[in-house]
């Protein structure tokens, strides 16, 4: 058994002000300690600082001067090498090794042409050719800038030793750059720092150089020239914010981790930053000495002050505690009852009476505060509302009377349940994140479900955070409304706003209401597609529409704002802008109840194909005119019942049945019982979610005329079928196009022959005839004779005019009843039924024959054409096309190699004619 923790007695105010006398005491004198030391160590550290700054800044200035005093040497030199005109280069290296100067102040100096070669160096002699320098980047901003350059660091290509290099340009007569002269700085040896190398910072600090792209120029370990200071691993802030244009001292830590006191300064000739680190430890060494003996003299300082200042506090707060005693006991008591011992006049006394008076104030106003929330909830318990007020915990402290009914809680439960135990668990799920806002400061407002005696029920909630002095949240109001009636009323307007939208959807018109003041306020989906992504709904007519096109339309806009039904017609462009189209728009005024036009609807038909078709046939300008008032649609609307509902005038102008007849009556009754039976399953197909579309042929008041009718089922929110669309289209001309295209798919288009599709489609059924009545049919394949040779010789257009002539010939040597094709190319087939016999199939071929002898007039030539003939006659009745066709192909084969100009019967139960010479006497016109 675990042993209780010993709890320690709770201090007075008497021993805990003591206390803090004390303390305060103590921290006072810790605190001016603190900022004495602080001020001490900081000009002192600021001391150190410009110490080091001041000698760095110097080092700087020297070695500035020194890139000075090098750049004037070689300025001295190029002066003298212009001054003697010295083009010859042996006597520009002798005149270079003459200058012992400049051997003092560089490792190497060299002479470049504008090419890049050297022709003269220091010491050495220079080879032609053999170096060139042209690449380097300190040659070409020479030379392009035609003024001296510091370069940026670079290995020698001979000896590999890091340098820099200085120029200088040597000009012509003409002002042109003649020469560069180099100078090269070895970076890794110290004549060129000279003693400045020496300088120490402390025992360990050390001095260093790199270049503002972090290439290192100088340091102690020489191994780190020309490479980056981060190569080796580890980071220097301090020398990364001096390599960003930082000049001075600052604190920070080497790539090795050791704290310093760094200093840096800009060299005026290049961009090379100096910098220096002087270690810590050496810097602040006696700072921290002078510190610790401070800080112990100034504790045995508080020590001695705090003990005095303990017995002085004890002695002068001893009558607050016989006060804190009184309020103790008065805040146990019922009724308050003042202080009966003599108050001191002092501060404390003046506390004492100040206590007496705002304890009888606070009685006098709880008083007041419950005949006020008496009040407040007589109030709250009569809203036709949940009223309630929660803490940051969602812990209840207040709710009303229809609050507290929500899950049958009382008034004695408040202070005690969350908000979560005194909602339906559905509905705090959906209140939950709306908590999370107005925690946050957020007033919000949300609607949500509930169960509503087993029905669906609505309420809206709207939560206000309750935001303190401090602008802490302590709580939040919460006060909700039934609105189930309201959202009952809105989902039964939606439903009709969405049948009226699915209904002006699917028509094949643009359809808008435009107000008074001639804004959008709907369009159907036609409309928004016409103008893209701008949503026309909420903008003006002339902003939608355009300026032009507006005043084109603003007299029928005025007439019918004026109370006037307008019908009229203009022109377009199609959206590709390719084509003029025709519509028609019809603006219907939109009166209120007291007859006062408030806007216009507007219907607009694309009616191009009626005028075109007005422009092509005359014939035709009446039924399209009249097709120009309505939609060229049946619309109907059906219930779950199969009443109709809705249904448009087209009815009127294509049945002669007005819509009003037909309104609120069952289908059945509208359209005939004969013709519900037969569209009964259709129907039933339909309501059961199925979309139907199926062709008919109607007797409309305008003809004959191909409907195809579709069934779209109605739905409701909840995706059950609640009715039916019935929208009936008129294809009729597209049913006349679709069967010309079938006419022109089985015509060849060169002779008008039927061609091998059309041909092979009679020739089943003329076989299928045959089976039937016994009577055996004939083939005759044709082609013509040496055609290849025509078209070879005389061109395409010679051997599709003989094509052209002998399909007309072909046609007229056969009878009506007869079939003639082009078959394929040069190839024609004849088709012949209900023969005697082949003496019969034998005329026709000779008729064929002889119909070909004329000579073929063409456009610039006569020319002889003929043709064999195979004749193919079939014997069995379950003989198809195939074998029909190959016997009629081997006869036509055995005509050809007989000597062309002729036709064969192909072998058969009859004797094999050959009818080479033509005519025979015996041969009769058929």
């Amino acid at each position: 058994m675990r042993r209780p923790l010993l709890r320690l007695p709770r201090l007075g105010l008497r021993a805990r002000l003591s206390l803090g006398m004390v303390a305060m005491v103590l921290l006072i004198t810790l605190g001016v300690v603190t900022t004495a030391l602080y001020f001490v160590k900081r000009d002192m550290q600021a001391a150190i600082a410009n110490e080091e700054f001041e000698r760095i800044s110097a080092i700087a200035e020297a070695v500035d001067q020194k890139f000075l005093s090098r750049r004037t040497l070689l300025k001295s030199f190029g002066d003298s090498v212009e001054a003697h005109h010295l083009a010859n280069t042996a006597q520009l290296h002798d005149f270079l090794v003459r200058h012992t100067s400049l051997k003092d102040a560089f490792a190497s100096v060299a002479v470049a042409d504008t090419n890049g070669d050297l022709v003269a160096r220091l010491s050495g002699t220079v080879l032609p050719g053999r170096i060139n320098i042209k690449d380097r980047e300190y040659f070409q901003q020479t030379v392009a800038t035609k003024a001296g350059v510091i370069s940026q660091p670079y290995r020698n290509r001979l000896n590999g030793m890091a340098q820099v290099a200085m120029t200088e340009p040597v000009f012509d007569e003409h002002g042109e750059v003649l020469y560069v002269i180099s100078g090269a700085i070895n970076l890794s040896e110290h004549n060129f720092l000279g003693e400045l190398a020496s300088v120490k910072f402390g025992k360990s600090g050390y001095m260093f150089i790199t270049n503002t792209d972090g290439i290192v120029i100088d340091d102690p370990d020489k191994s780190r020239i020309l490479q980056r200071a981060d190569a080796e691993g580890g980071r220097d802030p301090a020398a990364e914010l001096a390599m960003a244009g930082f000049e001075g001292a600052t604190e920070g830590k080497d790539r090795t981790g050791m704290k310093g006191l760094y200093a840096f300064k800009r060299i005026g000739q290049t961009n090379w930053v100096l910098g220096c680190i002087y270690p810590r430890d050496e810097a602040f060494a006696q700072v921290e000495r002078i510190e610790r003996y401070t800080w112990a003299g100034a504790l045995l300082l508080a020590v001695l002050v705090g003990g005095l200042a303990f017995a002085v506090m004890r002695f002068q707060l001893a009558p607050l505690t016989r006060l804190h005693e009184h309020m103790r006991v008065s805040h146990a008591a019922s009724r308050y009852v003042p202080m009966t011992e003599l108050h001191p006049e002092d501060e404390i006394g003046d506390l004492s009476r100040t206590f007496d008076s705002l304890m009888l104030d606070r009685q006098t106003a709880q008083e007041r505060l419950k005949a006020s929330e008496r009040l407040l909830r007589d109030v709250t318990d009569n809203l036709p509302a949940v009223v309630g007020y929660f803490d940051r915990d969602q812990r209840c402290l207040f709710g009303n009377k229809a609050g507290l009914s929500v899950q049958g809680k009382t008034r004695a439960d408040i202070g005690t349940m969350t908000m979560k135990e005194s909602l339906p668990d559905a509905v705090y799920q959906q209140l939950a994140p709306q908590v999370t806002k107005v925690l946050g400061g957020t007033p919000t407002r949300c609607e949500g479900t509930y169960d509503r005696n087993g029905k669906e029920g609505f309420f809206e909630c709207h939560l206000v955070p309750d935001i303190r002095g401090g602008g802490e949240t302590v709580g939040y109001y919460v006060m909700t409304f039934d609105i189930t009636r309201q959202k009952v009323a809105e989902r039964e307007r939606a439903a009709g706003e969405a049948r009226i939208r699915t209904i002006t959807d699917n028509l094949p018109a643009l359809v808008s209401h435009v107000d008074a003041s001639l804004r959008y306020t709907f369009v159907n989906a036609h409309v928004r597609a016409l103008h893209g992504e701008a949503e026309p709904v909420g903008r003006l007519m002339a902003d939608v529409r355009g300026i032009d096109d507006f005043r084109m339309v603003e007299p029928y806009v005025q007439r019918v704002l004026a109370g006037e039904a307008v019908t009229f017609e203009k022109t377009g462009y199609s959206t590709r802008g390719t084509s003029q189209n025709w519509y028609q728009s019809h603006y219907i005024p939109d009166r209120d109840t007291e007859g006062v036009v408030r806007g216009f609807y507007a219907m607009t038909f694309d009616v191009t194909e009626r005028k075109r078709a007005e422009i092509r046939s005359a014939e035709s300008e009446q039924r399209l005119r009249g097709l120009t008032d309505n939609v060229p649609a049946l619309l109907t609307e059906l219930d779950r019942d199969e009443r109709v509902v809705f249904c448009n005038g087209r009815y009127e102008s294509w049945l002669g049945i007005p819509p009003a007849s037909i309104i609120n009556r069952p289908i059945r009754e509208a359209v005939g019982e004969a013709h519900y039976e037969m569209r009964k399953p259709l129907l039933a197909r339909a309501f059961a979610g199925e979309v139907v579309s199926f062709e008919q042929t109607a007797k409309l008041l305008v003809g004959e005329r191909t409907l195809q009718t579709t069934y779209l089922p109605q739905r409701n929110a909840h995706g059950e079928v609640v009715g039916l669309y019935i929208l009936a289209n008129d294809v009729s001309d597209l049913k006349q196009k679709q069967m010309q295209l079938d006419t022109l798919a089985r015509e060849d288009a060169l002779t008008g022959l039927p061609n091998r599709r059309s041909f092979e489609e009679r020739v089943g059924e003329a076989m299928a005839r045959s089976r039937r009545s016994g009577n055996p049919i004939c083939l005759l394949f044709l082609d013509i004779d040496y055609f290849k040779s025509i078209n070879d010789s005389l061109g395409h257009a010679a051997g599709d005019a003989v094509l052209k002539e002998f399909g007309r010939r072909l046609k007229a040597s056969v009878r009506e009843t007869d079939v003639a094709a082009r078959y394929a190319g040069d190839e024609f087939v004849i088709l012949l039924e209900d023969i005697a016999g082949p003496h019969e199939a034998q005329l026709v071929a000779g008729k064929v024959l002889a119909a070909m002898r004329p000579a073929f007039v063409l456009s610039n030539r006569t020319l002889q054409v003929t043709t064999s003939i195979g004749i193919a006659l079939s014997e069995q009745e379950d003989e198809d096309f195939a074998s029909l066709m190959a016997s009629a192909d081997s006869a036509l084969y055995a005509a050809k190699k007989d000597g062309r100009n002729r036709f064969m019967m192909a072998a058969s139960r009859f004797a094999t004619l050959d009818v080479s010479v033509w005519p025979r006497k015996e041969s009769v016109a058929r």
